[in-house]
């Protein structure tokens, strides 16, 4: 017995080292000299306990009713080789799935690195099953070459990967790029609306419930808008916003890391490994992502290198607000007392008093907009909390950041607007098992009948702002509607997984989102144009463009050239810099980093 829990102990403290090591590519800056002792306390200690114990309850599982081998390959450690199969093929999996995921957020060499890290475990996990089987159908055949090979591969499925990290590339220098006042060639209006899917869409034009988006496709351009994934607001939001990928502007994820013993952020952690179950325990705390963790420059920013205002409202990332010219209201705004949003959430602060007033609270939203959402004749107290997702945290703040937009872009009347409508995201969360119960199979007909219809007219409210937003348009100006991505029903798998006894689980998720979709109406857009292979990335290129700004060499994305009017395109040509790198970022306003809330509260 107590060989086998020392077997088990090895493969145990070899599937730490394999989270340990993983950790280390996903957090390029990291230093393994300087960061030991808290890999060592947060991870390698921990997770190599629990899989020695895990290992010992499966090693001496087999050894009560597993086969004898006359000759281990390994003599003196029973199903070590065994073990170490299945500690090298769970290491393997947790590679290739991070890699997978985490693909646009590291750089580019290592995600070469992370690629042949997991082919080399791959590799490994193959030779040490080659030696089990051998063991296990020629077992009185002994191999003196058996067990070096056993400990090697075991060996190289660490040992090997850690190899394989490169050495972070040196920042680049930026080059200062001086840049002359110009007057914008066309004025833009961008309002996000997350959680709209192409499907839901198209299910709403064929029933005639989006009115204002049929509007839209009629008079202006339309069409699907690849996502990137997992789809999380802060890093896609922030990709649109700078064209760039991930691992370029910095924003990975709704949080940063920091490990027990580290003072390091750490802006990512592996998939897999029970983040959530290591916060619970001490080992990890978290910080929520803001203004400071982006690192590239945001369309904002560019505009204001060449003197043209900006106003934006919400978005991630907006927090603390920053001293831009024109105004910026936080995400953070609406959750807020009144006396705090001057200083920590809106910029200039002296706007604070003009936008307060328009702040909606839950108790104000009207009962006659609530009843065009649920039937309210049957409210038993009983019933589940929808009043939560629907009022307080769809309707209330989607209304506040609307009203308060409205009146500072009426005031200033800057030449870029953006503003952000959440709601959508929520109530998908949120009422995706009524509007699709085919997908669940244990949603009452009673909750279908109220609840079933949130999500499209939800969306159907939201065109209400849309169509405002066209109306108002002038010569001049293009309104673009941009979701970032969709939303669908929660995989069985996960709802299988799901602890009863745990945070209810939302029924719509975009984890593995629905491509989000986009409009486009107004002076220079072609009618009835339809995007092809249009990206989140392609968002501030062609929003630069439209306004007559160059386009950085170093974004991703490309100009939507085939919604744009031939003589608009005849009369402008692309212009190009190096980078927006060279631009002084804006200061943040004084708010307090380390007074922020734990965490964004829109986080699903």
């Amino acid at each position: 017995m107590q060989r086998v829990l020392g077997s088990a102990s090895v493969a145990g403290f070899l599937l730490a080292g394999n989270i340990v090591t993983l950790t280390l590519f996903l957090a390029p800056e990291a230093e393994l000299a300087r960061e030991a002792p808290a890999l060592v306390m947060a991870l390698l200690a921990p997770y190599g306990v629990a899989s020695s114990l895990a290992f010992g309850a499966l090693g001496l599982a087999l050894h009560a009713v597993g086969p004898r081998y006359a000759r281990p390959p390994v003599p003196g450690l029973p199903y070590l080789t065994f073990l170490t199969l299945v500690q090298t093929g769970l290491g393997a999996g947790l590679f290739w799935w991070n890699l997978v995921h985490y693909r646009h957020s590291i750089p580019v060499p290592f995600v070469s690195g992370l690629f042949a890290a997991a082919v080399l475990m791959t590799l490994c996990g193959a030779v040490l099953l080659g030696a089990g089987l051998d063991a296990l159908f020629f077992p009185e055949r002994g191999r003196a070459a058996v067990a070096p090979i056993v400990v090697l591969a075991a060996s190289a499925s660490v040992i090997g990967p850690l190899a394989l990290r490169p050495d972070p590339d040196p920042m680049p220098r930026s080059v200062p790029v001086r840049a002359e006042p110009m007057t914008p060639r066309r004025r833009v209006i961008l309002l996000g609306i997350d959680g709209l899917a192409p499907a839901h869409v198209e299910q709403g034009l064929r029933k005639g419930s989006l009115p204002a988006f049929e509007g839209l496709v009629r008079r202006g351009a339309h069409g699907s808008l690849a996502t990137l994934r997992p789809a999380e607001g802060p890093p896609v939001w922030t990709s649109i916003f700078t064209g760039r990928l991930p691992r370029d502007h910095g924003v990975k994820s709704f949080a940063s890391y920091r490990l027990l013993g580290s003072g390091s952020a750490w802006e990512l952690l592996p998939k897999g490994i029970l983040v959530g179950l290591m916060e619970r325990s001490g080992l990890v705390t978290t910080q929520p992502v803001t203004a400071r963790s982006r690192k590239s420059p945001a369309l904002w920013e560019a505009l204001n290198a060449f003197d043209v205002r900006a106003g934006i409202v919400r978005f991630w990332g907006t927090h603390p607000p920053e001293r831009v010219e024109g105004f910026m209201i936080s995400n953070h705004f609406h959750r807020l007392s009144r006396e705090a949003r001057a200083a920590e959430a809106v910029f200039p602060p002296d706007l604070a008093p003009q936008v307060s007033d328009r702040a909606v609270l839950p108790r104000d939203v009207d009962k006659a907009l609530v009843a065009s959402f649920v039937d309210l004749s049957r409210d038993a107290p009983e019933d589940r909390d929808w009043r939560r997702d629907l009022v307080d945290r769809a309707l209330a703040p989607d209304l506040t950041y609307q009203r308060a937009g409205a009146v500072l872009r009426a005031a200033y009347d800057p030449p870029f607007f953006a503003s952000y409508a959440y709601g959508m995201d929520v109530v998908g969360h949120a009422f995706t098992r009524d509007a699709q119960p085919e997908h669940f199979g244990d949603v009452r007909p009673e909750e279908q009948r109220r609840f079933g219809q949130v999500v499209e007219r939800y969306a159907a409210f939201l065109g209400q702002w849309v169509a405002e937003l066209e109306r108002g348009l002038r010569p001049g100006e293009v309104l673009f509607v941009v979701s970032g991505y969709g939303i669908e029903p929660v995989p069985w798998w996960r709802r299988l997984l799901h602890s009863p006894g745990g945070e209810p689980l939302p029924s719509g998720s975009h984890d593995g989102a629905p491509d989000g979709v986009v409009f486009a109406v107004g002076d220079g857009i072609r009618r009835g144009a339809v995007l092809q292979r249009a990206s989140i990335l392609d968002v501030a290129p062609t929003l630069l463009y439209v306004m007559g700004l160059p386009l950085a060499r170093d974004m991703e994305g490309r100009v939507w050239t085939e919604i744009l009017e031939d003589e608009f395109l005849r009369q402008h040509p692309v212009s190009f810099i190096p980078s927006y790198v060279g631009i002084t970022p804006a200061p943040l306003s004084p708010a307090i980093e380390e007074d922020l809330p734990p965490l964004p509260e829109e986080t699903p």
